[in-house]
């Protein structure tokens, strides 16, 4: 589950830090609007949270496939038409929605690992976090240091999310959906 989550939320990181270049470079637009370009990532974020943590407490695999499904069909719009405001501001707004629309479930996931132990879960899903950190920035820098644009970082953050979303898939959400339930 942390390498669930470190991979998957890796593309928030992707586009987050690269938020400056998709304005200024890739939009061609001035720096001024970096500013509101993070405060729509910011509020998208802030939706995704409050969503997120709803849907979490009851449907754990639909709030991170959901998730990162969504974060995925986003970076193609970004890494097609991003260079156009009108696409990249809504599209920063759902990144940063679905992508915190997920990280409830993996909370709530991990935490159903170790019932007796949250305390450790939250520090294991920090650490995912962390990771994902490192991840997508480095993925994003990688893309653009070997000359494919500022663009570039979202198809480094879809690699990863949907690396996530297919470790998920294939192994927590099989195994978990594989218990049999018997009644007391």
């Amino acid at each position: 589950m942390v390498a669930v989550a470190a991979l998957g939320i890796s593309s928030i990181f992707a586009v987050y830090t690269f938020i400056g270049p998709f304005v200024t470079d890739a939009a061609g637009r001035e720096p001024v609007l970096i500013p509101i370009a993070l405060a729509v990532f910011g509020l998208g974020m802030a939706a995704g949270n409050h969503l997120g943590g709803r849907v979490a407490d009851q449907h754990p695999d639909r709030g991170l496939i959901h998730g990162y499904a969504g974060v995925l069909v986003l970076l193609v719009l970004i890494g097609l038409a991003g260079d156009n405001l009108v696409v990249l501001f809504p599209c920063l707004f759902g990144v940063g929605a679905t992508m915190m629309y997920a990280i409830p479930a993996i909370q709530v996931r991990l935490t159903g690992f170790a019932p007796d132990a949250p305390t450790l879960m939250g520090a294991l899903n920090l650490a995912a976090l962390n990771l994902a950190n490192s991840l997508g920035a480095a993925g994003g820098a990688l893309t653009i240091g070997a000359g494919w644009g500022p663009l570039s970082t979202v198809w480094a953050g879809f690699v990863l999310t949907a690396a996530g979303l297919l470790l998920y898939v294939v192994t927590v959400a099989r195994r978990t959906s594989a218990v049999v339930k018997v009644p007391a």
